[in-house]
């Protein structure tokens, strides 16, 4: 990362993962197979044991790829030095925003894989036997696409934004049935339309989020002290910049009922003179979605072990 510049660390989301998928990372690099280890202690599981099954359903679960995808981040920004060399900013997208609170210096790494573990179960909890889900689209006319999502949408089972994440990219929350039809209106206005495997209904306020936020409110509670983040981080629902421990604490507990706006994540880094960024996997979503935002930066990616290498030497 080119220190004479402004720049930024992004973390990508919870991705659909295959068996198989980031087994090279932990095989060639201790750092991955460390930090499974220290999550696996702290959540007393074997991590790396279930997050490497041939089950897909098994893995993709909450409670075991968050986790993993996080494990895998930090090993990532061991590697590559990120504590020694921080950048000025830091943000994620949904489960990657509390990967940078925790890079950041906001929250210890046993409180993250803590994190990571029990919003999951809250949800799948709050959520049982609700046919309740996420949709990608892209290629869409945003205000076009929302306004038939509002003809699709009932009062019985709504559908709303989960998360704008870039001009033509958005992700809708809500009856797997209503998400189904919406596939086919995205189709009819030239868009793609797919309903997210494994994906829980999120980021948006449907009724059954505020059940799923108050629950985590006052079920979670932090076991090692947390600190201002030391790397400002952005806000995934409204761009801002926060440097105060008690907002991001608020935000991961608001995050639940408020839609994600990434697209405004982007474009505020811009607004803040950031010109250069580093996309840190595993996964590729904030990468690619980058490329649909009409603001453009010098990007580099660490996604992939070959480009791990590369960072690290």
């Amino acid at each position: 990362m080119n220190r004479e510049t402004p720049d930024a660390v992004l973390f990508n989301p919870q991705v659909v993962v295959e068996p198989g998928d980031h087994r090279d990372f932990y095989d060639e690099f201790p750092e991955v197979r460390r930090r499974m280890a220290e999550a696996s202690d702290v959540l007393g599981v074997d991590l790396a044991a279930r997050f490497y099954a041939e089950d897909p359903a098994a893995i993709n679960d909450g409670t075991v790829v968050r986790p993993a995808s996080v494990a895998i981040a930090v090993a990532i920004c061991d590697v590559i030095g990120l504590r020694e060399r921080p950048p000025r900013y830091m943000a994620g997208l949904s489960l990657g925003s509390i990967v940078a609170a925790h890079l950041g210096g906001f929250m210890s790494f046993r409180d993250t894989i803590r994190m990571v573990s029990t919003m999951p179960a809250v949800e799948d909890r709050v959520v049982a036997g609700r046919p309740l889900g996420v949709a990608f689209y892209y290629n869409v006319d945003l205000d076009r696409f929302q306004a038939e999502m509002r003809e699709v949408s009932t009062a019985e089972s709504p559908l709303l934004t989960c998360a704008i994440t870039a001009d033509n990219q958005m992700i809708a929350t809500g009856a797997v049935a209503g998400l189904q039809e919406l596939n086919l209106r995205a189709a009819s206005i030239g868009g793609v339309g797919l309903v997210i495997p494994y994906g829980p209904p999120a980021h948006s306020p449907l009724p059954v989020l505020y059940d799923i936020k108050e629950t985590f409110a006052r079920e979670w509670s932090y076991l090692d002290p947390t600190s201002d983040p030391q790397v400002p981080q952005l806000c995934n629902h409204t761009g801002a910049v926060i440097d105060r421990r008690e907002d991001l604490m608020a935000a991961f507990v608001e995050q639940y009922t408020r839609t994600v706006r990434w697209d405004l994540v982007v474009r505020r880094l811009a607004d803040l003179g950031v010109k250069q960024v580093t996309v840190v996997g595993p996964g590729h979503f904030v990468y690619r979605s980058m490329q649909f935002v009409d603001v453009s930066y010098q990007v580099q990616t660490v996604l992939t072990c070959a480009e791990l290498r590369s960072a690290a030497e």
